[in-house]
């Protein structure tokens, strides 16, 4: 991908957790400029994730560590979202990102009310398909399946479709 086209994200942990279990976390700087990780959502992405996987996230140097000043704001998207969700839209807001990148529909939803736009493990697949960086799209879908990430059958049906697998 062209620097040009590279956006920036904001992201949430879940979105990490997908990646580190695909083996796809260094494709961050593909397509990304700059991927803010606020730290709420770093404790809960390296608390669960391996040795590996903390280094190799650690080392992107398209991967920066963000506070957020507006803690009254987190309070608020708090009462119904988590703290990590909550943090990753302030952090982009205060940092101006392109993008949040999200799976969890609450999440998604508050962030578009936000204005902000939003970008799930399945978008980030079709763009790497298109980029011809992975080969199989129903292939990585398989794998968070069996990891037990849960994705609604007619966005999968849709997905795969757009990636020419069905």
């Amino acid at each position: 991908m062209a620097e040009e086209q590279k956006v920036s994200a904001s992201v949430d942990a879940s979105f990490l957790i997908a990646l580190e279990w695909l083996g796809l976390l260094k494709t961050l700087h593909t397509v990304y400029s700059v991927v803010f990780v606020a730290d709420a959502v770093w404790q809960e992405f390296t608390e669960g994730a391996s040795e590996d996987a903390v280094h190799l996230i650690g080392s992107l140097d398209v991967v920066v560590r963000a506070s957020v000043k507006s803690l009254q704001m987190v309070s608020a998207l708090a009462t119904f979202m988590d703290i990590g969700e909550a943090e990753t839209l302030v952090i982009a807001i205060e940092n101006q990102a392109a993008l949040v990148l999200m799976d969890d529909l609450r999440g998604r939803k508050a962030a578009q009310r936000l204005g902000l736009r939003t970008r799930g493990v399945l978008g980030h697949l079709l763009l790497l398909k298109q980029q011809r960086i992975i080969e199989s799209v129903s292939d990585k879908i398989e794998t968070l399946r069996q990891h037990g990430f849960y994705l609604a059958d007619a966005l999968v049906e849709e997905v795969l479709r757009v990636a020419g697998e069905r």
